[in-house]
């Protein structure tokens, strides 16, 4: 992807370590599809690698889930969340 088309890119389909994911022509990630949501980290049980967050949608809701994919995870962050697992950080 071009440095042009990145600077395009709606914030919420950056994803840590430089990976972008690439909108469709009706604006969702043809990698996450439909499924991916941001969430707020609210807190993190270290000892089970889960994080209390409030995933931001139509109705804002918190759940738990699996951030151990996730390195240096940290109340505040906003990550991006699929079936329960964080898959990234959501780049603002």
């Amino acid at each position: 992807m071009s440095d042009e088309a990145k600077k395009s890119l709606d914030p919420s389909f950056v994803i840590d370590a430089g990976m972008y994911c690439t909108p469709s022509e009706d604006g969702h990630c043809t990698t996450c599809s439909d499924e991916a949501l941001q969430a707020k980290v609210l807190r993190i049980d270290e000892e089970t690698g889960l994080a209390l967050v409030e995933v931001i949608a139509e109705e804002t809701r918190t759940e738990e889930v699996d951030v151990s994919l996730i390195e240096n995870v940290a109340p505040g962050d906003l990550l991006l969340v699929h079936g329960g697992v964080a898959i990234g950080t959501a780049g603002i």
